[in-house]
């Protein structure tokens, strides 16, 4: 089982569905162009994510049982998508929701269709969808 969390730059206000729409799109859509505001803070936050945790590819072999990592990520100028392994979650939610904070991404998780993190005036869940039981 694998849970996974998206990011993305936007200057625009998304709603929940919006947001989880806007994920969809980047797991579907032939033509990302529409939806792919690119920043530089996508870079940055790539960057320091995997200066911690190695995309799957780049994981030592020998240790690859603690990697938190499911398959490669899908990676735009705009956008981030990881999938995880469900054992790691927790762990990297909270990882990925502080440096998505930090650089001023929205952080969507598409479980439970919500904004986890965002910019002043884009609404965001307060808790991972497993704390909403």
């Amino acid at each position: 089982m694998s849970f996974d969390l998206g990011v993305f730059y936007t200057e625009k206000t998304h709603s929940d569905e919006e947001a989880t729409k806007r994920y969809v799109a980047y797991c579907e859509a032939e033509d990302l162009t529409p939806f792919i505001e690119p920043s530089e803070k996508v870079a940055s936050f790539l960057k320091e994510l995997t200066s911690q945790y190695p995309q799957i590819d780049d994981w030592p072999e020998e240790d690859l049982d603690n990697c938190p990592w499911s398959i490669a990520f899908d990676v735009s100028e705009g956008h981030i998508l990881m999938p995880m392994v469900f054992s790691k979650a927790e762990e990297m939610y909270s990882v990925i929701v502080a440096l998505a904070k930090k650089h001023g991404l929205v952080c969507v998780d598409p479980q439970s269709g919500r904004i986890v993190t965002a910019s002043p005036g884009i609404r965001k869940a307060e808790r991972p969808w497993w704390k909403f039981w």
